[in-house]
Formats: C-alpha cells, sequence, structure tokens
C-alpha cells in the first residue's frame, strides 16, 4: 500500500475546508442578495433535482468504490469495471433526465420554470461524475487541486456575474456550469490513464448490487429530503430556505468532518477482501475516535452559536432557521456515527440488505409521524427535523445493536475518550453566554467564541494526554517534518 491513509487524509481534509469556505463566502452574499420568492425557487428545485441525481447516479459511486478498490491491482479489471459502470450511469441520467424535464413541463409555472429547467442539467453533468475511480486508486492529490481549482473559479463567478436580487437564473447557469468542468476534467483524466472501450461491458453481474445500493439510496429520500419536498407542498418555498439552510450549513461541517475517516474506506475494503479482519478492525477504531475528537466540539460549536451563524449567512432575513440550525447540529453528531456505521462497516462488510431494511423501517416512521404533523397543521421546518432526528435515533439503536449481536464487532459509542470529548464540548455553552452579554456584536462574539473554546477544549486534552489527540498529532507532525527533510 504505497499511498498513505494520513497524506489521503491532510489532502482530503483541505479538500473539505476549501469547499466549507466557498459556501461561508457564496451563502451570505446570495442570501442577503436574492429575492426571497425566486431564492425559494432554487431551492425548491434543488430538492427535486437532487431526487434526480439519486437516480441517475444509481448508486454507481457508492458500489464502484468498493468494487474498483478491491481488485486496483489488476488493469484489465478496473478497466472493464470503469466501462461497464460508466455505460451504466450514462443510460440511467440520460433517461431520468428526460423524465425530470417532462414533470417540470408539466408541474411547474411561470417564472420558476427557467429555474428547474437550468438546474435540472445538473442531471447532464452527472454523466461524466467518475471520482469513484480516482477515490479508489486514493489519488486524492488530483482530486484536491482540481477541485480547488474549479470551485475558485466559480466564486470568482459568484462575485463578478451575480449582481441584482433577480440574477437567480444566472446563479442556477453558473452551479451546473460549475458541475460540468468539476466532472468533465476528471472523465477527461481517467480515461487517458485507463481507457474507455465498451467491448466485454457487463451490466447484469452489477445490476443487483447497484439495486440494492440505489434503494438505500431512495431509502434516504425518507428523512431529510422527504421533509423539503412537504414543506414545498403544505407550505411556502420560503419555508423550504428555513428549512434547507441550517441543513446546508450542517452538511458542509458534517462533510467537512467526515473527510478524516472516509478516505479509509477504499483501505477498509481491501483489507476485508483479503480477510485482514484485525487490522481491519484497528482501522476503524482509529477513524471513529479521531471523528468524534473533532465531531462532539464541532457540533457543540455551532448549536451555540446558531444566532450569529444565521445573522451572518441571512442579515436577519431567516432568523426563523435559529432553532432548525440548533437542531440540525445536534442532529450531525448522530449523523456523524451512522458515517462510520454504515460507510466503514456495514457496507464494507457487505450488509446492504440489512441496511436497506432498518433504513427503509426508520424512513416510514419519519413518514409517519410527518404525515401526523402535517393533520395536525404542526407541520413546520423545526417540527419537520424533530420528527427526522426521532427516527434516526431509532435507527442507530438497531444499527448498534447489529454490530456488537449480529456481527460480534466490539464497537463502543459511549467509550471514556467520547464522555470526555462529550463533557468538555458541553462547556461551550456558558462560555459563549458569556461572551454574548458583553455585546460586541454577532461578528465578535462568534470569533472570540471560537478561539476560547477551542484554546478550552484542545488545551485540557493536551493537560489530559488524550491518547486520540497526541496520535494525529505525531502524525500530521511526522508528514510535515518528512516533508521539510524531502525539500
Amino acid at each position: 500500500m504505497s499511498k498513505s491513509i494520513t497524506v489521503n487524509s491532510i489532502y482530503n481534509f483541505v479538500l473539505k475546508v476549501f469547499r466549507l469556505i466557498v459556501p461561508i463566502l457564496v451563502g451570505p452574499y446570495i442570501q442577503r442578495l436574492f429575492d426571497v420568492e425566486l431564492y425559494g425557487c432554487f431551492n425548491d428545485a434543488s430538492t427535486w433535482v437532487d431526487l434526480a441525481l439519486v437516480f441517475g447516479g444509481f448508486g454507481i459511486y457508492t458500489y464502484a468504490v468498493r468494487e474498483v478498490s478491491a481488485v486496483r491491482d489488476d488493469r484489465e479489471k478496473v478497466r472493464n469495471l470503469y466501462a461497464s459502470l460508466f455505460s451504466m450511469g450514462l443510460c440511467t441520467n440520460i433517461a431520468v433526465l428526460i423524465f425530470y424535464a417532462a414533470f417540470v413541463f408539466f408541474r411547474v409555472d411561470g417564472a420558476g420554470r427557467a429555474i428547474y429547467l437550468a438546474l435540472g442539467f445538473k442531471v447532464l453533468a452527472n454523466v461524466f461524475m467518475v471520482e469513484w475511480l480516482n477515490e479508489a486508486g486514493e489519488n486524492y492529490r488530483f482530486i484536491t487541486i482540481k477541485t480547488i481549482l474549479v470551485r475558485f473559479s466559480y466564486l470568482v463567478g459568484i462575485f463578478v456575474f451575480i449582481k441584482k436580487p433577480d440574477d437567480v437564473l444566472k446563479y442556477t447557469l453558473l452551479v451546473v456550469l460549475t458541475d460540468f468542468v468539476n466532472n468533465l476534467v476528471s472523465f477527461i483524466y481517467v480515461t487517458r490513464r485507463i481507457g474507455l472501450s465498451f467491448k466485454g461491458v457487463q451490466w447484469k453481474k452489477h445490476l443487483i448490487p447497484l439495486i440494492s445500493i440505489l434503494i438505500i439510496s431512495n431509502v434516504n429520500l425518507l428523512y431529510t429530503s422527504l421533509d423539503k419536498m412537504i414543506l414545498g407542498q403544505v407550505a411556502d418555498k420560503v419555508q423550504v430556505t428555513i428549512y434547507k439552510t441550517p441543513q446546508d450549513i450542517t452538511y458542509m461541517i458534517g462533510q467537512l468532518l467526515a473527510s478524516i475517516v472516509l478516505v479509509a474506506v477504499p483501505r477498509l475494503a481491501y483489507y476485508s477482501g483479503n480477510g485482514r479482519m484485525d487490522e481491519f478492525m484497528k482501522l476503524v477504531d482509529k477513524s471513529y475516535h479521531s471523528f468524534m475528537l473533532i465531531v462532539f466540539p464541532a457540533c457543540t460549536g455551532v448549536a451555540c452559536l446558531a444566532p450569529e451563524i444565521m445573522w451572518i449567512y441571512g442579515g436577519g432575513k431567516y432568523d426563523a432557521s435559529i432553532p432548525v440550525l440548533i437542531l440540525f447540529a445536534i442532529r450531525t453528531t448522530e449523523s456523524a456515527v451512522y458515517t462510520i456505521c454504515a460507510n466503514q462497516i456495514l457496507y464494507v462488510l457487505h450488509q446492504e440488505k440489512f441496511l436497506v431494511k432498518i433504513l427503509l423501517a426508520c424512513g416510514l416512521l419519519n413518514a409517519g409521524l410527518d404525515i401526523l404533523l402535517v393533520l395536525a397543521g404542526l407541520y413546520t421546518p423545526l417540527t419537520a427535523i424533530a420528527s427526522t432526528f426521532i427516527a434516526e435515533v431509532v435507527l442507530m439503536a438497531v444499527l448498534f445493536w447489529h454490530i456488537r449481536v449480529r456481527l460480534s464487532i466490539p464497537f463502543h459509542f459511549l467509550s471514556r475518550e467520547n464522555l470526555r470529548y462529550v463533557l468538555l464540548s458541553l462547556t461551550f455553552v456558558p462560555i459563549t453566554l458569556l461572551i454574548r452579554l458583553i455585546g460586541l456584536g454577532y461578528i465578535w462574539t462568534a470569533i472570540l467564541s471560537v478561539i476560547i473554546c477551542m484554546a478550552v477544549y484542545f488545551g485540557v486534552l493536551l493537560l489530559l494526554k488524550d491518547p486520540m489527540l497526541r496520535f494525529l498529532m505525531d502524525k500530521v507532525l511526522g508528514k510535515l517534518k518528512r516533508g521539510k527533510g524531502n525539500a
């Protein structure tokens, strides 16, 4: 194994940081600038396009990372997998794009139709989404450099071309163009390295596992995606924005944090596929505890600074999102544990069938709770995410039982280390409340709170000689020293 997990984690973390910085710069600008109703149309369209992307993607990305990782030393098998899965994605994305266009023409009227149609071209861009081959080969250096360059161009385009409240359509086209360029560059790069020949393409052997993954993806739509769809139908489009903005904020943070552990998935698949289960379990344990070291303080900090974050994002236009953001931040902690359970354990160990069943059951529970709330006239962005959170807590309880009892894997949520991280994170509550009493304003309150909370959290962990923090510091510092020595 020539590529270091630590180096890959650093590259992936840098990429996620950049992906976090771009929305932080763009989000407040467009939310303050755009007309509330038009931006609501964009967010509602995004909900339906995300649904289309699930069907168009056909579960290929997740499936391909696992399958290519297992055979990446055999160039011919990799080439055949690439051709087979790319051709399948080409057909499914084009078919879905046709259905989406028909849906828009028959169901969407007025000025918003152009936004829905333009955003739909993200499905066409999805044809060239072959980043899974780079990820399976742990080529995170290319992914990071390419994505940063493309996203930086997008950032420049926002501030150059988006100037007026009704520039939502221009913004939509820029979003779609960014996806096209990002995916097309990867497609050209991968095809030149691997080659693309449709001779000997196989669909049948991949169809059943892809359908299983597609079901998993669709079942996930019974959670937050269902919430947004219902809000778009029973409330005005602004309510979708009130729900979606906190979701986007916590999703960005969650993806940044997940970069610490998701780079290990190809390596875990390699260990599992070759029967090296002791190494598999050691890597899962290190990934999990290093993940939670960051997750607990990050989520607690977002919850504590929800008023400041929403003011920075919306300038007071979306204050109704503050309690929604607090609940989303709490939910992100649960989602982080799900990331470990689903991606690093269940999926790598081919437990898709069980995952489908429990996701479906708890998704239907969420749907039932949503229906009850609608009938009672209580369906709001806050109650929507509350019902989803309840369903996901049930989901996690069953996942823990399956992993520990059925698979006999000693996976512990409440370890001594995690308890330490939780208790230290809770100190953020009184710290932020005291700083807010000083009356420094939203921005300085946020900055000072982050600095003090981080100093307290990591300072105490250093004093306690936390083994996971020391492990991560030794890894990073070791790589930096070796990098200087080779310079």
